[in-house]
């Protein structure tokens, strides 16, 4: 029997491809879907005619990641290329593990993974779930699988955000993790946001393994922690601000009481008769703090300034009739303090 082309062995196995796997998230219609299964079949079909002609093209027909749609673990037998490529490079193999058993994932999600080789027909960027365990990434075809498509230990890699892996409008979202003589791993997230989410996370780890972070949290727990004999060098005397010892008294400035009840005006109270003020020490208080009032009938004055104090008929109220400069109107008892010690 005269032996297949190479070019339409290659021809077929990239048209059943791109048949199974590059219209399989297309939203095509009934018909279509009907035609699609039957050229599918066909060519299923024609290699089972030619099996000495397609043998050698079963590793290149399957995706590296490809899932069986039947199978909700994936398929049992899935190429493992990244797992035989990450072999080759010294990368840590690790046995099936479900996604749902994964432990201390750091990070998980939907991402899209690039497939390292893809024909023209087939789909350059897969829909993957990742997951971040331990040191290890894990991608599967979904967060249900039983089994992971892939893995590869991020030991002696570095992350890094990548603009120029696609041109179209999610070329922001774009990541890869690299090292030298390994495979580069590229993904892309579904937003600028989480692919940076992904990059800080991979290089907190990392940066977890090399040690970085322990000594950096052990520096900041000493210099806290501090409390040795040294003293520190004295600092030169710098100029002393006055203003801190006005300021500081009102931090304990009390709250001006309300005001009493207006049962008469006080606007203009007569002072007791036959007192001199100009010896009546007693009764002369001092402002503590500004106080502007907020009524007519209420005294405003300045800190320091002296106020003769008329009554202290509203003293239950908190409040006393004072005199300042010939005005007269009530004020803060709180506010003031005597002028005169006794």
């Amino acid at each position: 029997m005269r032996a297949i082309p190479e070019e339409l062995t290659t021809l077929i196995s990239d048209l059943e491809t791109f048949l199974s796997d590059g219209l399989k998230a297309e939203n095509l219609s009934k018909k279509a879907k009907e035609k699609r299964e039957v050229f599918i079949k066909r060519i299923k079909d024609v290699k089972l005619g030619f099996p000495q002609d397609f043998k050698d093209k079963s590793g290149e027909d399957t995706d590296e990641d490809e899932v069986d749609s039947n199978n909700d673990g994936g398929s049992l037998h899935s190429e493992r290329t990244d797992k035989d490529e990450d072999g080759c490079e010294g990368a840590q193999q690790s046995p099936p593990v479900a996604a749902q058993d994964l432990p201390s994932v750091f990070k998980a999600g939907y991402l899209e993974k690039r497939r390292k080789d893809h024909s023209f027909f087939g789909t350059e960027w897969q829909k993957r779930w990742c997951a971040l365990s331990n040191h290890i990434f894990y991608y599967y075809g979904s967060e249900k699988d039983k089994q992971q498509k892939g893995e590869f230990g991020i030991d002696g890699y570095n992350v890094k955000m990548n603009t120029n892996l696609r041109k179209d409008s999610k070329k922001d979202c774009c990541f890869e993790i690299s090292a030298p003589d390994k495979r580069v791993y590229q993904f892309c997230a579904s937003s600028p946001k989480e692919a940076e989410e992904w990059v800080k996370q991979i290089d907190f780890v990392l940066k977890d393994m090399t040690g970085i972070i322990p000594e950096e949290e052990e520096e900041d727990q000493e210099m806290y922690d501090d409390v040795g004999p040294a003293e520190p060098a004295a600092a030169e005397p710098g100029p002393i601000d006055d203003d801190i010892y006005e300021e500081l008294p009102e931090e304990d400035m009390p709250t001006p009481p309300k005001p009493p009840p207006k049962v008469e005006p006080l606007s203009k109270p007569t002072p007791p008769v036959a007192v001199n003020k100009s010896t009546d020490y007693q009764n002369f208080y001092q402002g503590l703090w500004d106080c502007s009032g907020d009524q007519p009938d209420e005294l405003s004055f300045r800190r320091g300034d002296a106020i003769y104090i008329l009554s202290k008929d509203y003293q239950s109220f908190g409040w006393w009739v004072g005199e300042l400069k010939g005005a007269i109107g009530i004020v803060p008892k709180d506010y003031l303090m005597e002028l005169y010690a006794m």
